[in-house]
């Protein structure tokens, strides 16, 4: 008995759940794509029995006419980007593997799509020198305890805004300077933290049994003991960058970005800054390898002769 699309795409959202420990998010992202490509399949024709779909029927031809579809800047749904674009191909990809594997087709139609070329963007990062002043002395009335706190912890184990607001206070280890993460796929990762990150956590622990009128675990909390939410640590990031820099993109992955680009700058190892971030490709780690000016006056005055001239 054939199956119908909603079969095949639940069976394989629960096998990316289960078996791949994809987030919740990531597979209510997936479903959104695959329920977007069967909706095309339908109004174009490609499917006319809904409950008995043969995915053989939605071969190549058809995933490059979806494709060219949503990549086709003059129709309603051709204003994705490219980033986007690619994301959609990637979800097809991994579906029809599945479909594939499991014998529900007898060729893996969407190997020969191609992904567009992406336009390579350099991360925004804040120098080392507008981050020490941020957190030096000249600022320091500039910010709340708990800002301080936030805003060291971030740029001192570059963990995501997600990570950071549900980051609980039984992980954190103040004895060996680490916390315990939670990150993508529900992964946890051992992140170790730095002096400077110590000394301001340990000045918001100070007040945080006065904030915790509601008991809550999580690590941080606002004055009125309710969990942070993101659009209040975006504010309060964007609020305090601003007194430093004047790049347009002043957010919590700014400082995830300068935590990363700092420990190659400084000689760091990419595999061991790929665990740190919690990637599960180098190949996504990659993207901090970019050459700064300042790596690059440090690489000519370590390594050249006649370096002392610079």
């Amino acid at each position: 008995m054939s199956k119908s699309s909603e079969d095949h795409i639940k069976s394989f959202l629960t096998y990316i759940k289960i078996n791949r420990n994809y987030s919740d998010n990531t597979v209510i992202s997936y479903e959104n794509d695959l329920s977007q490509l069967i909706e095309y399949a339908e109004k174009s024709g490609f499917i006319t029995a809904k409950d008995k779909t043969d995915f053989n029927d939605l071969d190549l031809s058809f995933l490059k006419s979806y494709v060219a579809e949503i990549s086709d800047p003059f129709k309603r749904k051709g204003k994705y980007s490219k980033k986007s674009i690619s994301r959609k191909i990637s979800v097809i990809k991994s579906f029809y593997k599945y479909l594939y594997r499991k014998k529900y087709i007898s060729k893996n139609y969407s190997s020969s799509l191609i992904f567009p070329k992406l336009n390579k963007k350099l991360p925004s990062i804040l120098s080392e020198s507008e981050l020490n002043k941020l957190l030096g002395e000249k600022y320091l009335a500039e910010l709340s305890i708990l800002d301080k706190a936030i805003i060291e912890l971030f740029y001192s184990t570059g963990i995501r805004l997600s990570e950071l607001i549900n980051l609980k206070f039984h992980n954190i280890d103040l004895t060996n300077k680490t916390i315990k993460v939670k990150g993508k796929g529900s992964k946890e990762r051992i992140v170790p933290f730095g002096r400077e990150a110590d000394i301001s956590i340990k000045n918001y622990l100070k007040i945080r049994d006065i904030c915790n009128v509601n008991s809550i675990d999580n690590l941080f909390m606002d004055n009125a003991g309710k969990i942070l939410y993101p659009m209040k640590i975006n504010r309060m990031i964007k609020k305090n960058l601003s007194l430093v820099t004047q790049s347009s993109k002043k957010s919590p992955h700014v400082l995830r970005h300068s935590f990363a680009t700092h420990l190659l700058d400084n000689g760091a190892d990419i595999r061991a800054v790929k665990d740190l971030l919690g990637h599960e490709s180098l190949s996504t780690t990659q993207v901090y390898t970019h050459i700064t000016p300042e790596r690059l006056k440090k690489v000519y005055r370590q390594a050249h002769p006649r370096s002392k001239e610079l």
